[in-house]
């Protein structure tokens, strides 16, 4: 045996790294490539610096055994995984559209990968996750929230597997937070708006926004029209798809809906035709500065939608804005609720809770309008001459 420093021990042809793991003394040799690691000097500083950063990684909790001595047989035996495979054992089985399998991959690999991902599985406790939860800068609480919701997933399938017995993120709460509400646009912006397009902008992207401004469709189903899907005699077109993160894919509720088109969408339509109604591409909106569909939706917004604001002094709002001014637009004018869920491809309850306002400022015109109505009907004629 020779001498030993720092955790390390020097021997006639290998070094061995001496540490404490979960109270007991453990002896591992270092090898490459299957062999033992040589004691030259290079080697044995080497091991040096090794055998404090797993003395460091035991120290956290972030000490993986396989990762370091393969070869051991404490590296085989009992091995209930790390919270990043699991992470991957969830994500594979995942069968979610591609963007939001898109939102869950950068969340496990942007963050809670580096936070946890090689603590085993069976050891993370509250206090892990609510400090990794605190390192974080979220956007907003309702980001923190998302995800938390995953690394929950993550621990029910452990539980599930009989990995754990116990989820640790149970007794974590979500954290409030204040639900946006829709900012549309005025009539009078969206007119100044589309007028600014026609005038400025090819056809084609102010036919776009003109449809959206008047259909409500979501800015990837918009997007996604296809001519087969559209009827301009039954002035209708029929929700099947959305484009989304450059891919098609279902819609967001996953149900087709059929919406009626007011004038001025299907104007926009009909105006459209003589763009791309015979391209064999099938859909209706194109970049004419490629005459493809558009690949993404910055490429409509970025150049077109940007300035157009700025030139005209409107407060910017994402284009997907658009949806709400129709929705609005329909409840101002005194459009049933219901119907007007309908066309939004909304459930009541969510358009509801969306436009409460202003469906309670119609609700409250048309009941103060009846109490005024009777109040009128019961004043007596007075007399204007003196007695």
């Amino acid at each position: 045996m020779g001498p030993r420093t720092s955790g390390v021990e020097v021997r006639e042809t290998s070094i061995r790294i001496i540490f404490t793991f979960q109270g007991k003394q453990r002896k591992e040799t270092i090898c490459l490539d299957n062999e033992p690691l040589h004691p030259t000097p290079a080697n044995i500083k080497y091991a040096t610096r090794i055998a404090a950063e797993v003395r460091d990684k035991v120290r956290t909790g972030l000490f993986a055994y396989a990762d370091y001595f393969p070869q051991s047989r404490h590296a085989k035996p009992d091995h209930v995984g790390t919270v990043g495979e699991f992470m991957d054992k969830w994500y594979a089985q995942l069968e979610l559209k591609p963007s939001t399998l898109s939102e869950y991959k950068r969340m496990k690999e942007n963050f809670w990968k580096p936070a946890l991902g090689r603590k085993r599985v069976d050891k993370i406790t509250h206090s892990d996750i609510t400090t990794a939860l605190k390192s974080g800068t979220w956007s907003s609480n309702r980001t923190r929230n998302n995800m938390l919701y995953m690394l929950r997933a993550v621990f029910n399938l452990a539980v599930a597997d009989g990995v754990i017995h116990k989820n640790p993120c149970a007794t974590i709460e979500n954290a409030q937070w204040q639900r946006k509400k829709p900012d549309p646009f005025s009539i009078v912006e969206a007119n100044r708006i589309i007028a600014s397009l026609h005038e400025k902008q090819h056809q084609q992207v102010a036919n776009f926004y003109e449809f959206m401004f008047f259909s409500g469709l979501r800015t990837g189903e918009g997007l996604g029209l296809d001519w087969a899907n559209v009827d301009l005699h039954k002035r209708i077109v029929v929700i099947r798809q959305s484009f989304v993160r450059g891919e098609m894919q279902e819609t967001k509720t996953s149900s087709e809906r059929t919406v009626k088109l007011t004038n001025r969408a299907l104007d926009a339509l009909k105006r459209q035709k003589a763009w791309t109604l015979l391209d064999k591409s099938g859909r209706v909106f194109h970049n004419p500065s490629t005459n493809r569909p558009w690949a993404k939706e910055q490429n409509i917004s970025e150049p077109y939608w940007k300035p157009a604001l700025k030139l005209l002094g409107i407060r910017y709002r994402r284009p997907y804005n658009t949806r709400a001014t129709y929705a609005t637009i329909g409840l101002m004018s005194g459009a049933r609720p219901a119907y007007m869920a309908a066309q939004l491809g909304h459930s009541l309850e969510v358009f509801y809770r969306d436009y409460a306002d202003w469906i309670a400022d119609q609700d409250d015109d048309r009941e103060m309008g009846k109490i005024e109505a009777q109040i009128g009907a019961s004043i007596p004629v007075l007399s204007l001459k003196n007695k």
